[in-house]
């Protein structure tokens, strides 16, 4: 199809090589007319010539001109062609179109009053005709017009002849020398796109013999692609299709759900039996009993948060959004803890506005408030800080006086499902608040960092860039 898609532009881009060359003798023969007009109206006399006078002083103008010319010898060399004699024509006609001088001699006393050239600029139109000359079944010539006036009114015709004959070499030369270009264009063409379909389909044919073994669960070496895209792709199947084999992403979410629904179901079904035993307990089991449920919910809905996280690929809403009162909204929602736990809190920073999903970002703070209460002493200070490192850059720091993290820990602790034991009810959450963060991050193109402070603390960082 591109061969073909190809050959039909240049078989029409040769098609149109004659029309512009005659198109460009058209436009010479126009100017040559117009002059020749020009030369005959300069000797008209003051009082209105009568078609004897007209054909007096154009016999007189144009025949020694054509005689001379005609007897000229010369040796032209245009491009590669040699021209050595002069084969332009003209005639006159009068008012009612009769010929009244010829530089050839044959149309004298013809009436052309019906050929377009003539009637079209007796009616003070633009006046040109293609058509034969005497030898019927040669090439034709150009015949361009152009009026003779005297006090603006038209009393004759000069029509300036060009036999096709001359020009056809030059058409012949430039089609000629097109084809050769175009030839060795399409060769070139064809060529280099040889060698950029080999070295692009050749990679990706290796990936796909790759794959196909991987589908029949065969294992063999990844190939060498030499495409660091292709070949990270390679990579990223090969990865996708081991967690796959070995179901490990729904092995992880079901385990982990079990553990986490296990423990706070086996408190819920204690408490009930309790609660027929010892009903004088029962304020402190359903206490309990309602503790344990929201603990599974919790668990649920960032389960649930996770999964939708993970299968979105980008924002489907983004808005200019403040952060500082996006943190407040949060922080607010967390003051009976604070008071309850002692935890003092402080927000700083300019106001800063970015482009994101107002939703997804008080999720995200909301978790790194959470991990920084959960990990805190009563009386400790969570300190939230906004900052702008430059006009593109914002960042926003969660820094906690709790204790640190452990230097094994540090490495996994934005995984799903890794969590490490609160230090005042030494249990483990679900393990998937940061993996929650850092998903809202990706989405954001924006960075989740956590590292321990001098001393004691923690301190969660979410950089974004506009």
């Amino acid at each position: 199809m591109l061969g073909l898609g190809f050959y039909y532009l240049i078989d029409k881009t040769e098609d149109s090589i004659r029309p512009r060359y005659m198109e460009t003798v058209e436009e010479s023969l126009n100017d040559t007319a117009h002059i020749l007009s020009a030369s005959i109206e300069e000797n008209l006399p003051d009082e209105k010539p009568t078609t004897s006078i007209l054909k007096k002083i154009a016999s007189s103008i144009l025949s020694p001109i054509f005689k001379n010319a005609k007897a000229r010898n010369f040796e032209a060399k245009i491009y590669s062609l040699t021209k050595t004699e002069t084969d332009i024509q003209a005639y006159v006609t009068d008012h009612n179109g009769l010929v009244i001088f010829d530089s050839e001699g044959y149309r004298e006393g013809l009436d052309y009053s019906k050929f377009n050239d003539v009637l079209l600029t007796l009616k003070g139109k633009y006046g040109a005709r293609s058509s034969k000359l005497q030898d019927a079944s040669g090439e034709g010539a150009l015949f361009v017009a152009a009026p003779i006036s005297w006090n603006q009114q038209v009393i004759g015709v000069i029509t300036v002849v060009k036999p096709k004959i001359s020009v056809v070499p030059f058409i012949e030369l430039a089609k000629e020398k097109f084809w050769r270009i175009t030839l060795v264009v399409g060769f070139s063409i064809a060529f280099v796109f040889s060698i950029l379909a080999y070295l692009m389909f050749r990679p990706i044919g290796k990936l796909s013999v790759y794959v196909a073994a991987l589908r029949n669960k065969s294992r063999i070496p990844f190939p060498k692609i030499g495409l660091k895209e292709l070949e990270l792709l390679g990579k990223e199947i090969d990865s996708l299709v081991s967690a796959l084999e070995g179901k490990e992403y729904i092995e992880n979410y079901v385990q982990t759900l079990t553990h986490e629904i296990k423990s706070p179901l086996s408190s819920i079904i204690a408490s009930s039996e309790l609660l027929e035993t010892h009903p004088e307990n029962s304020k402190i089991l359903l206490e309990n009993i309602s503790k344990e449920g929201k603990r599974i919910q919790r668990i649920i809905e960032q389960m649930l948060s996770l999964s939708s996280l993970e299968g979105k690929k980008y924002l489907l809403k983004r808005e200019e959004v403040d952060l500082n009162e996006v943190l407040k909204e949060v922080i607010s929602s967390f003051d009976l803890e604070f008071q309850t736990k002692g935890i003092k809190y402080q927000l700083a920073g300019p106001k800063a506005v970015i482009l994101a999903d107002r939703e997804y970002l008080g999720i995200a703070f909301q978790n790194l408030i959470r991990n920084s209460m959960d990990f805190a002493n009563f009386g400790d200070r969570i300190q939230i800080n906004i900052s702008k490192l430059d006009d593109s850059i914002v960042k926003v720091d969660v820094l906690d006086e709790g204790s640190t993290i452990p230097e094994y820990a540090l490495s996994r602790i934005q995984e799903r499902f890794y969590s490490l034991p609160r230090p005042h009810t030494h249990q483990k959450s679900s393990g998937l608040g940061l993996s929650i963060v850092k998903q809202i991050a990706e989405l954001h193109h924006a960075e989740l960092l956590v590292q321990n402070r001098e001393g004691n603390g923690v301190q969660a960082s979410l950089i974004f860039r506009s």
